[in-house]
C-alpha cells in the first residue's frame, strides 16, 4: 500500500511534464488481389502494399522548453495477409531526435536522402505493381542502402525561404574495405507553391572487400497545375564499370472522389553483363471512400530488352530473358 501511494505521488508530482508530452499510435493496412503474368505462367494471389506500405508505429514528442523538443519514432512493417508470420520489428524506422530552430538531428535507422526522390516524385509512391523501382537495381554492388540506412546520423535544416537541406551518414560498423550499409549522402530541396524540386547524391556501401562504392545521384521535380500534377525524375547509378540511367515521367489528376495516376519508367543499363534494359508503363485509380479509406486498382507492364529479366512478384515463373511481365491488382487501404 505504501509503495502504491509513493508511486501515485510521484506521478502527481510529474504531471506537468507528462502534459508536455504526446505519444501517437498510427498505422496502415493495405491488401489486394494481384494477378501477375510472366514466363508463360499466370498467378493470382493475395498481396499487400498496393498504394501504401502496411505498417504499425509509435511516435512521440516532448517539449523541452526554449523552443527545443525531443522525439522518437518506432515503425515496423506488417504482413496483414498472413498476420505478420515473420514477427514484428521496427525496421521501417527507429529514430530519436532533437529539434529546434536549428532544424533536426536524428539518430537511428531511417530513409536515405537518395531514396526520397524515388518515392516523392513517383505517382505510385514506389508501391505496388506501378512502382518505379520495379526496373531499378544497385548494379550488383551489394549495397544495402537503396531505401534505408542503419546506424545513421541525419541533419534536417529548417525551411529557409523554400530551401531545405538533408545530410546523412551511416556508420559501416566494421573495419572492412567496404561495407554494404555505409552511406554518405545529401539532399537539397526547394518547394514554393505548386513547384517542388530536389537533388540528391550519395556514396553508398558495397559488398565487403570491394574497392568500389556504389554512387547514386538523382534529380526530381513536380508542378501542380490544379487539374493535374506532372512529375519527373532522373537517377544515375555507377558501380565500377557498370552504369545505370533511370528515368520517370508521371502524372496525377483528381477525378471524381479519387485520383488518376499514370507513369512511364525506363532503365538503361550499361553493365559488364550487357545492356539489359527495361521499361514500364503503369496506370491506376484510387477511389476515396473517406480521408482514411480508399479502394484502388493498378495495372502495369514491364518490357525487357536483350537479356533483361525484370518482373513483378509474386510469380511461380521467372521472366524469360527479353520478355514481358504484366500485373494488375485491386485492393483496399485503411489508415489509422
Amino acid at each position: 500500500m505504501k509503495k502504491t501511494l509513493i508511486a501515485l505521488a510521484a506521478v502527481a508530482a510529474t504531471g506537468a511534464a507528462f502534459a508536455q508530452s504526446s505519444v501517437t499510435l498510427f498505422g496502415i493496412v493495405d491488401l489486394n488481389i494481384r494477378n501477375v503474368r510472366q514466363g508463360g505462367d499466370n498467378l493470382t494471389s493475395m498481396h499487400q502494399d498496393g498504394i501504401a506500405s502496411s505498417r504499425l508505429g509509435f511516435r512521440g514528442v516532448e517539449d523541452l522548453g526554449g523552443g527545443m523538443s525531443a522525439g522518437f519514432w518506432l515503425e515496423g512493417g506488417l504482413n496483414p495477409d498472413t498476420g505478420t508470420a515473420g514477427g514484428f520489428n521496427f525496421m521501417r524506422r527507429s529514430t530519436v531526435s532533437l529539434m529546434g530552430g536549428f532544424g533536426e538531428v536524428r539518430l537511428g535507422r531511417d530513409y536515405t536522402p537518395t531514396f526520397w526522390n524515388h518515392t516523392v516524385y513517383d505517382p505510385f509512391g514506389t508501391n505496388g505493381v506501378g512502382s518505379s523501382l520495379n526496373t531499378f537495381n544497385n548494379l550488383g554492388s551489394g549495397s544495402g542502402t537503396n531505401v534505408r540506412a542503419d546506424n545513421a546520423i541525419s541533419y534536417f535544416s529548417p525551411n529557409m525561404g523554400g530551401f531545405g537541406v538533408q545530410v546523412q551518414y551511416a556508420f559501416k560498423e566494421n573495419t572492412a574495405t567496404n561495407a554494404p550499409n555505409e552511406y554518405l549522402g545529401a539532399r537539397l530541396t526547394y518547394a514554393a507553391g505548386p513547384l517542388s524540386v530536389a537533388l540528391a547524391t550519395a556514396s553508398e556501401g558495397a559488398t565487403a572487400g570491394s574497392v568500389d562504392s556504389y554512387k547514386r545521384t538523382n534529380f526530381g521535380g513536380s508542378y501542380d497545375f490544379g487539374v493535374a500534377k506532372l512529375l519527373g525524375q532522373y537517377t544515375q547509378g555507377k558501380f565500377g564499370a557498370s552504369k545505370l540511367n533511370h528515368y520517370l515521367l508521371g502524372v496525377t489528376a483528381p477525378v471524381g472522389p479519387g485520383n488518376l495516376k499514370a507513369s512511364y519508367t525506363r532503365s538503361d543499363y550499361n553493365a559488364a553483363a550487357g545492356d539489359n534494359d527495361a521499361s514500364q508503363i503503369a496506370v491506376g485509380y484510387d477511389y476515396n471512400l473517406s480521408k482514411r479509406t480508399a479502394l484502388y486498382g493498378t495495372f502495369s507492364r514491364i518490357s525487357n530488352k536483350n537479356a533483361g529479366t525484370f518482373g513483378l512478384s509474386p510469380n511461380a515463373a521467372a521472366v524469360t530473358a527479353g520478355g514481358n511481365s504484366t500485373g494488375i491488382e485491386f485492393g483496399v487501404r485503411h489508415a489509422f
